[in-house]
């Protein structure tokens, strides 16, 4: 019979851990507040184990759609973001004009900007 050694052991281990592919990631105070709440309503019944944060986490992920996608894109968008795209639109569309002069049009209302 084969002895295996302590260390081989601790290798082992390693190994079946390292398949394991979970990730923890941290969640605003506001958003943990939500999704103990959904458990804790989840939770209420009389049979069945316990829902787990990561089942809600996985089921609510499944009804994201293109739609939600764009609005979180939409909202990381900072204001001189809005300029450089509106500039970048208007060249496209009437030639090469330096960002200054573009700036410059817009506050003299010789052109305007719509929002997408």
């Amino acid at each position: 019979m084969e002895e295996t050694k302590p260390h081989e052991k601790a290798q082992e281990k390693k190994v079946n851990t390292s398949k394991r592919k979970t990730f923890l990631k941290k969640l605003d105070p506001e958003t943990a507040k939500t999704l103990l709440a959904l458990k804790e309503k989840a939770n209420k019944k009389n049979f069945g184990r316990k829902i787990r944060d990561t089942e809600i986490i996985a089921k609510a992920l499944t009804l994201i759609e293109p739609t939600h996608l764009e609005e979180l894109q939409e909202a990381t968008l900072s204001e001189k973001d809005r300029l450089l795209m509106a500039h970048e639109e208007f060249v496209k569309q009437n030639g090469k004009i330096s960002l200054d002069q573009f700036i410059g049009k817009l506050l003299k209302g010789e052109i305007s900007v719509t929002n997408h």
